[in-house]
């Protein structure tokens, strides 16, 4: 296995093994059909990849001094935007391989810290712990949408075509059905009708 900069000719495996490590965590829903260019801005992306089969992403996008990403550290900071490995492949280090690497080339950057979000899961929040990242703040992803704001709506379907209106008789062109909101404490959760919410963590490591 080697830890190479990426390159388009391995996208699809890049976009597979992103797919296929999220899957059966709490950012399932989090799917990339292409994968981030970053307009242009600063960035390190690596992949882990063995007998042409990507085993693991990374992709950190760099402040500069038009543009900052990151909110945790004061200067300029990288934001870690995405560390994943394949599921068929994870435990045996190629994430803190990822990591090293990357921290090794931000060292002709003029950069002081990282920082990332993750979601509640137990082995992600344990890795970043062990590379010796430091949580910051905290608040909720929450998955469905603000109480008050959902009516009740009758459907009638002609000739191909639904027709709604809501329990006044008004006419319907659009209805919403779920979103995703921030809640910033855990009594705001309460104000919307969820379907699931997970907690959204900062970490923060000085280099």
């Amino acid at each position: 296995m080697e830890i190479i900069n990426f390159r388009d000719e391995y996208e699809e495996g890049w976009l597979r093994c992103r797919v296929l490590a999220y899957l059966h965590t709490s950012m399932y829903e989090d799917v990339e059909t292409k994968k981030p260019t970053f307009e242009g801005r600063p960035s390190i992306e690596l992949i882990a990849v063995e007998n042409g089969e990507v085993l693991g992403i990374l992709d950190m996008i760099l402040d500069d001094e038009t543009l900052k990403t990151t909110s945790l550290g004061e200067g300029l900071g990288a934001f870690l935007q995405v560390i994943a490995v394949h599921p068929d492949h994870q435990y045996k280090g190629i994430g803190q391989k990822l990591y090293e690497e990357a921290v090794t080339q931000l060292k002709s950057f003029n950069v002081t810290f990282v920082e990332l979000y993750t979601r509640g899961d137990e082995p992600a929040n344990n890795f970043y712990k062990k590379l010796g990242f430091e949580k910051k703040v905290q608040y909720y992803d929450v998955f469905g949408i603000e109480k008050g704001l959902r009516a009740p709506i009758s459907i009638e379907i002609k000739g191909g075509r639904i027709y709604a209106q809501d329990d006044k008789g008004q006419v319907c062109d659009y209805v919403i059905t779920e979103g995703v909101y921030e809640a910033y404490t855990l009594e705001a959760i309460e104000k919307i009708e969820y379907d699931r919410y997970y907690p959204s963590i900062g970490y923060y490591k000085q280099l």
